[in-house]
């Protein structure tokens, strides 16, 4: 133990016969060893619980990631994964300040739809949780009641996201939003597709009935929605949740001639140019980070988009020039979704939907909250 812990035999020995009072430090390396708290080691106090923790995901490789995003821009183009919208920390300061005007959702409500179904403990797991201002405040609305001081919290809290840049943001504001709570966080750094490789810390304080959050528009970004519920979502058991919104389909915007409806389509009529506006800049920062600014971007509409039937997507595409010839790079797609077909798939997969509640006029969209195996 001694040696685990770096402290001379003699100096343990010296501890144990008299009534020497080790210094803080050598306290506190003998109760990591002992995997004991310094309180109780040093007074026999009770155990300071530690909420709070930040690690990377199993097998997860962020610079490996990066190294594949370089080989996709010397390539010939194609389509860039849209997670590395986010990687770049000064494309996630551009994506902070753009997700800034983003409305509010009707996350009280959903709150209300979970506890109304279960009274067991649970376990939040934020999928792609970016800045985490939404998981936070869906965490708020379920703490179930004033922190007792003398009981464990019945809920935990885990954010999931690649970009380091944005987790870090995300759980620097969650631990301190609910830290009168006592509510454990765990931030993960890693890839959701592959959740079934690490998710074996979520029941780590006991089994717990879960709530996958995938929010701000997560499910377009997948390439398969309906391969994520069958492997990604491996890990769900029956009574768990799954919250997430979406972009509602659009029929005037369906027709390829109509993708002007689109407002990035508009933004690039009005004469915008990542130089001089920060949401263009952001879509084109995987390329303009690597190539210079000198690029045209457009917008097209692909139908039939994802796994969905009568879905389909609005794409960006970021046009450069580079000496060996032009490339054309594939960054984002904004998917809108036909609610009934979506409804219709996921209960196909065993996810069914408790219930569903519009926002974002301007935009339109719903939150839709499922439950894993019916009622």
């Amino acid at each position: 133990m001694s040696v685990d812990a770096g402290v001379a035999p003699e100096t343990v020995y010296s501890i144990e016969r008299s009534n020497r009072m080790p210094g803080i430090d050598t306290v506190e390396r003998i109760a990591t060893v002992l995997d004991v708290s310094a309180s109780w080691l040093s007074y026999g106090g009770e155990p300071v619980r530690r909420f709070l923790n930040f690690k990377p995901a199993r097998g997860f490789d962020g610079l490996a990631r990066a190294a594949r995003l370089e080989a996709m821009l010397q390539g010939t183009g194609g389509h860039i994964d849209q997670s590395y919208l986010y990687s770049d920390p000064l494309n996630a300061q551009r994506y902070l300040e753009i997700a800034k005007n983003y409305r509010g959702l009707p996350l009280k409500e959903a709150a209300a739809a979970i506890e109304q179904r279960c009274q067991e403990p649970l376990s939040v797991v934020a999928l792609g949780c970016g800045h985490a201002r939404h998981e936070t405040e869906l965490v708020e609305h379920l703490v179930r009641k004033e922190p007792d001081p003398n009981s464990e919290p019945s809920l935990d809290f885990f954010l999931v996201d690649s970009s380091i840049s944005l987790l870090s943001e995300g759980y620097r504001y969650a631990s301190d939003y609910l830290a009168r709570y006592d509510v454990p966080i765990t931030a993960i750094e890693g890839d959701f597709a592959e959740l079934p490789s690490f998710s074996d810390g979520f029941d780590a304080r006991g089994p717990r009935r879960k709530v996958f959050t995938l929010i701000g528009y997560t499910i377009a970004n997948l390439d398969n929605e309906i391969s994520f519920l069958r492997e990604g979502l491996l890990v769900a058991t029956r009574g768990d949740f799954l919250l997430l919104d979406f972009c509602t389909a659009d029929s005037k915007v369906k027709d390829a001639k109509r993708v002007t409806e689109d407002p990035v389509s508009k933004l690039l009529a009005s004469g915008a140019t990542p130089r001089n506006n920060r949401h263009l800049a952001f879509l084109a920062g995987p390329v303009t980070r690597h190539f210079g600014e000198a690029v045209t971007m457009e917008v097209r509409a692909v139908k039939d988009a994802g796994a969905i039937p009568k879905s389909y997507a609005i794409e960006c595409w970021v046009n450069v020039v580079t000496p060996t010839g032009p490339k054309r790079f594939n960054t984002a797609s904004w998917r809108r979704y036909d609610a009934d077909e979506l409804v219709s798939a996921f209960s196909r997969q065993g996810w069914f939907l408790v219930s569903k509640w519009a926002f974002g006029p301007e935009r339109p969209s719903l939150l839709a909250l499922f439950q894993r195996g019916g009622r």
